[in-house]
This record gives structure tokens, sequence and C-alpha cells, in this order.
């Protein structure tokens, strides 16, 4: 039977890859502890879970592609709170299944794949959707390397490159480094995408996991020519209910509803009630900020104690690490996996991962000194 040689040509999504072989071990009988995927462990906040009870209808009805009045008014009114903006709820907001579709399909409403700028430009290692997305869009992919510190410049990629691309991607904090761009940064992105006419797409569903001082959003210092991703699985403990929005320039929200109006991926009455609840509120949010920072710091010591580098110490939901030279971070996951402990290979997300690792920080509190303790015995015995 014919079909898409693309599927051939990409290795499997990672992330799958990953759970096949966690659940092959735990059918032998194996506990695993899984810190590959970022699936916090934590309990969704009871009024979020009422709002979507009390939302099931007795007659189900199709869900609009722009959501309800409600959710965008809730968006809105977050996006003040957090970043001083205004925006309209009507033009500028849109409800997604989760960040993971509003990415994939993002070049769909922006990518002419017979065109000469068709790249679209984002940072490796990073989410796999952004690439991924692009290629199947028939977009040109091109991943940029980060830095050492888990950092790069988007503003100063060469003229060159931007000439022939017609979407970048920043994300801050990052997924997996946790680096987080400045506003001043940002500003300095767009002000380049825009000299080339190329969309800016600012992934922020890490936004509200840090310490210290707030991370910026691109809807601070862009007025056209941009979007911002934002979703409710971190922030709000909501991974499987899968939803996240969409805003900024009512023109390019324009372009991809009439996009998303073909997908059919409008997000249910139960779970636009639940998003409701969950942007309305920003006390749990504190309350699992607070969770991952005391996990950060559990987590940090025991990497402190092998002697290993890190990123992402202060934002985000991740811990980036630098392996010894030399170790190959397949082989030390797949060691860490035998004693129980599951991590993501920095080469899952990128090519230019490889020598790394990324922990989620996903555990319950109370379960990460026996998780640490197990990970120090499971490195202190590999060879490299």
């Amino acid at each position: 039977m014919r079909h898409n040689p693309l599927l051939d040509r990409l290795p499997r999504y990672p992330i799958a890859e990953l759970q096949d072989r966690r659940q092959a071990l735990e059918a032998t009988g194996q506990t695993v502890v899984d810190l590959s995927t970022g699936d916090p462990n934590e309990a969704t906040a009871p009024a979020i879970r009422e709002a979507f009870a009390a939302a099931v209808p007795a007659v189900s009805d199709y869900p609009s592609i722009a959501g309800t009045p409600a959710f965008r008014s809730a968006v809105a009114r977050y996006l003040e709170r957090r970043f001083g903006v205004a925006i309209d709820p009507d033009t500028q907001v849109l409800p997604t299944s989760g960040s993971k579709e509003a990415v994939f399909h993002l070049p769909l409403a922006a990518i002419d794949p017979s065109a000469t700028d068709r790249a679209v430009v984002y940072p490796s290692p990073g989410y796999p959707a952004w690439g991924r997305g692009a290629a199947f869009a028939g977009g040109e992919p091109v991943p940029i390397p980060l830095d050492d510190r888990g950092t790069w410049a988007p503003w100063a990629l060469p003229d060159d490159l931007l000439a022939r691309t017609r979407m970048l991607y920043v994300c801050s904090p990052h997924n997996p480094s946790g680096a987080v761009l400045t506003a001043d940064q940002l500003a300095a992105a767009w002000r380049r995408c825009r000299a080339h006419d190329v969309l800016l797409v600012s992934d922020e569903c890490y936004v509200d996991l840090y310490e210290g001082e707030p991370p910026a959003s691109l809807l601070q210092v862009a007025d056209e020519g941009h979007l911002v991703v934002h979703s409710l699985s971190k922030r709000s403990g909501m991974t499987g209910y899968r939803s996240g929005f969409l805003a900024g320039d009512p023109a390019v929200v324009a372009r991809v509803r009439r996009l998303r109006e073909n997908l059919g991926v409008a997000p249910s009455a139960m779970t636009l009630a639940a998003a409701t609840a969950a942007w309305s509120d920003d006390d749990h949010v504190a309350e699992r900020r607070a969770l991952f920072t005391a996990k950060r710091r559990l987590l940090g010591a025991v990497i402190d104690r092998l002697g290993l580098r890190t990123t992402g110490r202060s934002a985000g939901l991740y811990l980036w690490i630098r392996l010894p030279e030399g170790w190959d971070d397949v082989r030390y996951v797949e060691h860490l996996l035998s004693h129980g402990v599951l991590l993501n290979p920095g080469s899952f997300l990128g090519e230019h991962g490889r020598g790394w690792v990324r922990a989620a920080l996903v555990p319950p509190v109370d379960a990460l000194p026996d998780v640490a303790a197990t990970w120090e015995r499971a490195h202190r015995s590999f060879a490299g």
C-alpha cells in the first residue's frame, strides 16, 4: 500500500519509544520511576475537576473552533494579570487541544511548500514537534544548536538564512535547557523577524514555572507577525485534558482559525470549562511552582554530588544534564533504566543533544530521596 515516505524517514517519536521501553521492563515486574516525560504526578486542583464534571452536557454538540466567550475572556484576563498586556479575546485568542497539536499544525497555515522561503527555524535540542510539523507541512526544518549553557541567539541569525525562513520558534523557559529569554532578547528576535517577514512563534508552555523573576512573554514586546503558545499541562497539571491556547497578531490568528476549521481539533465543552477555571485562578499555580522548586533542589543535589553540570536550575520543568566527556547518552539512559530510573536521552530531542540527558521534575517530592539514591548508585556503576 502506498503511503507518505516521510513516515519512514523520521525515527519513531521519542516519547513513544521511551514509553515502550518502560512498559517492557514493567512487564517483567520491575518498578520504574519515569523522569523522561513531563507528566507531573500531582493531582489537578479540585475546582478544575469540578468545572469539568459540571459541564458534561445531556446532549453533546460539536464544539466551536473559537471556543467559548468565557474561555477566551479567562485567557485575556490571565494575560493581563500575568504580563500586563491587553488583548481582544474575540480576535486574538484560539483554544487548542494542548500545545503539541497546535505546534504541529501551525506550519500548515504558514508554509508554501513550493516557495523558496519555506524554512522553519528552531533551537536544538528541543521539542520534536517544532521540526516534525514543519516537515509534514512541506517546510524545511532548520535546527540551530544551543550553546553549552543551553542558550542561543535568534536575533543574530544570518540574513541569508532569514531570507529563506517563513517561521521561527523560540521557547522560554526552554525545553529542555530551562534557559530564559529576557524581554529585550525577545524584542530583538521579533525585530529581526519583522525585517524579513518571518512569523515568530513563542512556545511559552513553561512560563509559569520559575524561581525568582517571572519570565517575559513575546506579547509584551510584539504587535504584529507573532503568536504565543500556552498550555495547561504543566502549569495546572492537566496533561490529560489536552488544553492550551494560541494568542497574538489578529491577522495571524484569523488565518490559523481558518486552518483549524478544517482540522476538527476543537476542545470539548467540558475541557473548555475546566480550562476557564484554570486560567481564572493563580493560587494553584503558585502551589505547583513551590513544589517544582523543591523537586529542582532535591534532584539538583544528587546531580551535584555526582559532579555533573546542569542547566535549567531556575525555570521550566526539566534539568538538562551534561554527561562526562565520551559518555553515550542512550547507553547511560539504558543503564539507569535497568536500575528502575528512566531519563530522556538528549539525542532523542535532536542531534545537538548528544551527550546530555533530560530529567523531568515529575515524581512526588516525598519519593525523590529514594529516586536520587537509586540514580546515584546506578550512575556510579556505569562504565561510560
